[in-house]
């Protein structure tokens, strides 16, 4: 380049071998579908001219080599392929001297170009360079290079051309900054392309048509956000998916994935609210914190935000209300565990602070001192007629107020008591008394009027018990009853004497009904049971040896009824009969456990038994069947039991099972 600087433009074409009128211009650029992005722009090639009209070598400057005369002569019928392959040569040499001149490597100096001077092939390879960069600046920059020549140019209609293929790639940026997402940008770009262009008269209708495509766009995205703030999904939904059919790309994929995104948040956020509240009716303190934390997860952005803080107000009422009960229950600790669980979200500050000067007083109050209640009262009086919790404060405030008036009376009774004397304690309870039920300090009232009574009515009737207990010494235990059933009921000492008296009369019933069962354990004795029976029955219920009497009367019926039976089963056996002697060990068998009879009948059992094993032996002779009828009575638990089952072994016939023992 520098040796062309000092050169005019003409010159330079004139080195160039043919006009720039003659150059053939580059093929226009493909049309560009809306909204698609633009192809790249082909590079300016000078050449291509050179390549398509080639110079004839009259216009070349430089020589061009001749034929040999001889190879003239020889081919003088084919001159003219000798006259195009000089002109190929010579056009070669132009071309590689143009492609030298043309193809400086991207002109990194172009900034540094003094453009008054610099030529037209110099601007084209610039301005080419700026455009490369495919910005707007860059295209702006290669159109006011070139722009620049002058009307009547040689190059002028490339210049135009290329001014307005730049153009259109401005407008081409601008719609890609539209489908972007970036309006502004994109008119900016647009309104930036040089006035005089063909892509500058559709700049208008193009921004016109981004404006209105953006407000459609908007207005749709506006709709399904309201119908997402009221909380109707499937409606937000559906506005959301006409996004897909606005003719912008950042719209329909962007801006629509974006509020489907919001949707999908915003369903999670109502899940997580009503799990709050689920977590919420459990009330308890673990399940309230849990439940703040999913509440409080829930996003500024999330259209559940609103109705999230209503809830966060909520659950801090809840505390506040578990608070006051655990309060109720005199444990100040967890009220305020819970009060200080409340979110500051809730906007419950005011709330908190009253409910903590309550908690503050309630345990003031409970110091049980007319000092701690005064400084309880103190306290509440910083919560005015304005708060929500006014009305507590004001019947805590009445509550201790009369619970001031009640403990100085009860100081009052306690004074009165301290001589200790009847009447000082009756004077004592009576000052109490004038204490109301409804009293805070009633329960306490109640507690020391009990005990005051405790002394009056220990002191009144401890001389009673002490005179009957001197006629129990005495030996006169009707007296000493008499004596003690002077203490009425509910009075302190009534079961005291009530003790005594039972005792007494117990050693009287025992005075009076001992002889009785003496002597009916004698006739037991002398094996008189039915005239033992008779006399221990005498011996009425509720009688102090009336269970004595009991037990003796079970052994004596159970010893009467094994001397029947024993007695019943020997008369059976007598009779000799096989049957009798069924019978009989029947009988025996029946004769109690634990009685003196019972060895007896054991005895007996075993004899009878083995009497019935020999008949069923001898039997068996002549009556298989009989024998076997007789074998079967044998009893268990008796010495004949073993050997008779094994006869029966022998005897039976498995088949056919014995037949009931008949009459012989």
């Amino acid at each position: 380049m520098a040796r062309h600087r000092g050169t005019s433009e003409h010159d330079f074409y004139d080195e160039m071998g043919s006009a720039p009128e003659n150059w053939a211009s580059p093929p226009p650029p493909t049309p560009v579908p809306p909204y698609a992005v633009p192809p790249p722009i082909p590079r300016y090639d000078p050449l291509a001219d050179l390549r398509q009209h080639p110079a004839s070598p009259a216009d070349h400057p430089w020589p061009v080599a001749q034929p040999q005369p001889s190879l003239t002569q020889r081919m003088a019928k084919t001159w003219p392929l000798w006259t195009m392959g000089a002109l190929v040569t010579v056009l070669g040499l132009g071309v590689a001297s143009v492609i030298t001149l043309l193809r400086i490597p991207n002109l990194p100096n172009c900034r540094a170009i003094f453009w008054p001077m610099a030529s037209a092939s110099t601007r084209l390879q610039c301005a080419e360079a700026f455009a490369d960069q495919g910005t707007v600046e860059g295209y702006l920059e290669a159109i006011a290079l070139i722009e620049a020549l002058p009307e009547d140019h040689p190059l002028r209609s490339e210049i135009s051309q290329r001014i307005q293929v730049w153009a259109d790639r401005i407008l081409d940026l601008a719609e890609q900054a539209f489908q972007d997402g970036h309006i502004q940008s994109a008119i900016d770009m647009a309104r930036r392309i040089p006035h005089h262009t063909a892509a500058a008269q559709v700049v208008g209708e193009r921004v016109d048509m981004w404006n209105q495509i953006w407000q459609e766009a908007e207005a749709i995205y506006a709709a399904a956000e309201a119908e997402l703030v009221n909380l109707k999904f499937q409606e937000a939904f559906t506005q959301a998916t006409r996004l897909l059919q606005v003719p912008n790309t950042h719209w329909k994929t962007v801006k629509y994935n974006e509020m489907i995104a919001n949707i999908a948040a915003a369903r999670d956020d109502l899940n997580a609210l009503g799990e709050a509240k689920r977590l919420a009716n459990q009330r308890t303190l673990d399940a309230l914190k849990e439940a703040i934390e999913m509440v409080r997860g829930i996003v500024n952005e999330s259209p559940i935000h609103g109705e999230a803080q209503k809830v966060l107000g909520e659950l801090g009422q809840i505390l506040i209300e578990m608070a006051e009960s655990a309060l109720n229950r005199r444990d100040a600790t967890a009220a305020l565990q819970m009060l200080a669980e409340i979110p500051s979200e809730a906007n419950l500050g005011a709330d908190v602070a009253d409910m903590r000067a309550i908690v503050d007083a309630t345990q003031l109050s409970w110091q049980g001192s007319i000092s701690g209640l005064e400084g309880a009262m103190t306290r509440l009086q910083s919560i005015d007629s304005s708060r929500p919790r006014y009305d507590l404060a004001q019947r805590l405030m009445g509550q201790w107020r009369n619970e001031v008036g009640g403990r100085a009376q009860l100081e009052w009774a306690k004074q009165v008591a301290m001589a200790g004397t009847i009447e000082d304690l009756q004077a004592a309870i009576a000052e109490a008394e004038k204490i109301s039920r409804s009293n805070p300090v009633w329960n306490e009232t109640q507690t020391q009027i009990e005990q005051w009574r405790t002394q009056v009515e220990t002191t009144e009737d401890r001389p009673i018990l002490d005179e009957a207990r001197q006629f129990a010494r005495l030996g006169d235990l009707p007296s000493a009853i008499a004596a003690a059933r002077r203490v009425i009921p509910g009075r302190t000492l009534h079961s005291e004497a009530q003790a005594l008296i039972r005792g007494w009369r117990s050693d009287l019933e025992r005075q009076d009904d001992g002889p009785i069962l003496a002597e009916a354990q004698r006739l037991a004795t002398a094996g008189q049971l039915q005239e033992a029976i008779t006399m221990a029955s005498r011996i009425g219920q509720g009688r102090a040896l009336y269970d004595q009497a009991q037990d003796d009367l079970t052994t004596w019926r159970s010893q009467l009824q094994g001397q029947q039976q024993l007695q019943q089963a020997y008369q059976l056996a007598q009779q000799g009969s096989v049957n009798a002697l069924v019978r009989a060990i029947q009988a025996a068998q029946q004769v109690p456990e634990n009685t003196p009879q019972r060895p007896e009948a054991l005895s007996a059992l075993n004899r009878w038994s083995l009497d019935l094993l020999r008949v069923a032996e001898s039997e068996s002779r002549v009556n298989l069947t009989r024998a076997i009828e007789i074998a079967t009575a044998i009893p268990p638990q008796t010495e004949a039991y073993a050997q008779a089952q094994l006869r029966l072994r022998e005897w039976q016939v498995p088949s056919s099972p014995p037949p009931p023992l008949s009459s012989p």
